[in-house]
């Protein structure tokens, strides 16, 4: 491979190619990184590579199995996997509403969150806090009731007092306004990161599992702190140690605090970004680039259009011809056969005998293949005038 054979054969369209494929690489990488069913994926990895190393080396009744049972597991997949794909959906869907600039937006300040937090631990208050951050909230959040109002110290206060009915629920605070209260959270399957803690700690981390929220949990029990993200949960032992998790997850206020969105496209997660470039690369080389040329001979059909109303064409004119096209295999992949054919337009021509020049003009041809050869090069027709339709005449009635 030279130089210039790659700059003829590579397109725009091959970029694009290239960096939708990393994406999507991207995406799956990021994903298996996060999902709680990663063992299972390792085994569907495994099934996968069985599969093409029976197809390569010609194991038919390997082969077979994984044909017979291929809707099957399918549908274990779907149903295993049924949470981290709608998560993921739901990431895809809320894409569109980030905005590209995060700073300066106001929100609750973080040490006034930090003094309640910890107040309510020494004495004993329990509480859940869930911060929102890009994902809605909607599907995961049952129960609860609408407030809308500014975040205070008081009314942080009179929600988790245990005298109100609304204390054992959660808060949902969106920058510096406390949305809901008395939330109820999905409880988490995974009872083996709890370490013994109780119900509020389950609900945070089931949340945590389901979207991008930071939930803190104030134990009733124990009079701890703890922060459910990602999945995982984790005490905080101290004011000091809240306040540099925080920080490190938000602006000065509990404003989202990620960075403009090309910060993020080029910066976090680089180590993957550039792995799944570099195998998407590779892959467009090994299943794409292909710089020799081939050609393939077609039949195909000859279509005559817009034959004046007074005329038509003698049944000696070809019907098909033979067409030999030139690209490489990787076009020919993309060629649907059936949709090759030989147009000829007729609008301007007189009753009698023609030959008609085909030329590359006369087939519609998809991108990146020309015409080689067309057999016959030059159409022999005779257009004729039609005769009238003989009349029939209506038999006499004789009289009896």
């Amino acid at each position: 491979m030279t130089t210039d054979e790659l700059r003829q054969n590579f397109r725009i369209v091959d970029a694009i190619d290239i960096v939708l494929v990393s994406a999507f690489l991207y995406a799956s990488l990021l994903w298996f990184r996060q999902t709680t069913s990663r063992g299972v994926l390792v085994g569907v990895a495994a099934l996968a590579w069985v599969y093409f190393v029976a197809r390569s080396l010609d194991m038919y009744l390997t082969s077979l199995a994984f044909h017979t049972t291929f809707a099957v597991l399918l549908f274990i997949l779907v149903v295993v996997f049924q949470e981290d794909l709608r998560r993921l959906l739901e990431r895809v869907a809320s894409f569109q509403s980030v905005p590209l600039e995060h700073g300066g937006q106001s929100g609750v300040q973080i040490d006034s969150l930090v003094e309640v937090v910890f107040r309510m631990a020494s004495s004993r208050t329990g509480a859940l806090i869930v911060l929102k951050r890009k994902e809605s909230l909607e599907r995961q959040l049952h129960g609860g009731i609408p407030l809308d109002g500014k975040f205070s110290l008081p009314l942080i206060y009179s929600i988790f007092d245990s005298s109100t009915p609304g204390h054992d629920g959660a808060i949902v605070i969106d920058r510096d306004h406390i949305k809901q209260y008395a939330a109820h959270l999905p409880i988490s399957p995974n009872t083996n990161k709890l370490g013994g803690r109780g119900t509020r700690h389950s609900a945070a981390l089931g949340l945590s599992e389901r979207s991008d929220a930071v939930t803190i949990v104030v134990s009733e029990e124990r009079g701890s702190v703890c922060v459910a993200q990602a999945g995982t949960l984790k005490e905080m032992p101290t004011a000091t140690d809240l306040k540099s998790f925080l920080d490190a997850n938000f602006a000065s206020g509990l404003a989202d605090s990620r960075p403009p969105l090309w910060k993020q496209i080029l910066v976090d997660h680089a180590g993957l970004k550039v792995l799944s470039l570099i195998v998407a690369v590779a892959a467009w080389f090994v299943l794409a680039y292909d710089p020799h040329t081939v050609q393939r001979t077609f039949i195909v059909p000859v279509e005559y259009r817009n034959v004046a109303k007074h005329l038509e064409i003698d049944t000696s004119a070809p019907n098909e011809c033979r067409v030999t096209l030139s690209g490489s295999d990787r076009d020919f992949r993309f060629l649907d056969p059936a949709s090759l054919k030989v147009s000829l337009d007729l609008t301007h021509t007189l009753a009698g005998y023609h030959e008609i020049q085909l030329s590359e003009q006369n087939i519609q041809l998809p991108a990146n293949l020309f015409p080689y050869r067309i057999d016959p090069r030059v159409v022999e027709l005779l257009i004729k005038v039609k005769l009238p339709e003989p009349t029939t005449a209506e038999p006499s009635s004789v009289p009896k």
